[in-house]
């Protein structure tokens, strides 16, 4: 069963808690995140059902998203990869950077070559599962898992019920606040290499963003709030999630 828009304002709400509370000392857990919101378009449905995930297929997106970051990043006095991690290069920036390097910086052609896009990814996977698989979900001390349970061995997951269905119906909306947070990591952690005014995301995602599609979304919430509030069913939630887009420049995300 579909979540009720109470649910769904609740859902929202978390992930703008994950974003603004979370540690994070990587930019491993907005690669997840995301991850998340593609596979519950690409694999899921909107029944409401929980939905499983493998490490592998999550590993996949981390390898696609980091391929086009795993260049240097030119600017007047020198290019160089940037930093994505708070002490050392990321490892998969640097198996990115590594594979460019062998197929020539083509990304179709290391997934053509399956038996090397195979390793490529179970290398990769194998830092999703140490790495931000049990971390994404923690705030502070406290383990937050409404997403998914930590349990197992961390090469499958189970999205819990309505999860995906909030991914996919609030998609664009989630894939623009967490590549926002995404790029002011970066730059946080390359402030000497760009500064304060680089414009960042065409350079980390490219040309992707639907503005017009986002607007309708942010609208599709504050109508959830409108039509709660008219019925009586207003919460701290749903005043805290509308609070934060009304008024929002959504195109500065």
């Amino acid at each position: 069963m579909p979540p009720t828009s109470e649910e769904q304002i609740q859902f929202m709400v978390n992930i703008q808690r994950l974003l603004d509370e979370g540690l994070f000392t990587a930019s491993y857990k907005f690669a997840l995140l995301l991850a998340l919101a593609d596979l519950s378009i690409e694999e899921g449905d909107d029944s409401g059902d929980p939905l499983s995930l493998t490490t592998y297929a999550i590993a996949e997106k981390f390898v696609q998203y980091y391929w086009r970051q795993a260049v240097p990043y030119a600017n007047a006095d020198r290019a160089t990869i940037l930093q994505q991690n708070a002490d050392r290069q990321a490892v998969i920036v640097n198996l990115g950077r590594d594979a460019r390097q062998v197929y020539g910086d083509s990304l179709v052609a290391a997934m053509r070559d399956h038996a090397g896009w195979r390793r490529l990814v179970q290398r990769a996977a194998r830092v999703v599962r140490e790495m931000p698989l049990w971390r994404l979900q923690r705030i502070g001390k406290e383990e937050f898992t409404f997403l998914y349970e930590h349990h197992g061995d961390g090469r499958t997951i189970r999205l819990r019920p309505g999860m995906a269905y909030c991914f996919r119906k609030f998609h664009a909306l989630i894939s623009d606040l967490v590549r926002g947070s995404w790029v002011r990591y970066v730059r946080q952690q390359n402030l000497g290499v760009l500064g304060e005014t680089a414009d960042l995301n065409e350079f980390l995602f490219g040309s992707e963003r639907n503005n017009l599609r986002q607007v309708g979304l942010c609208c599709s919430i504050c109508k959830m709030a409108d039509v709660s509030i008219a019925t009586g069913r207003s919460s701290r939630a749903l005043h805290t999630l509308t609070t934060s887009f009304r008024g929002r420049d959504i195109h500065s995300i």
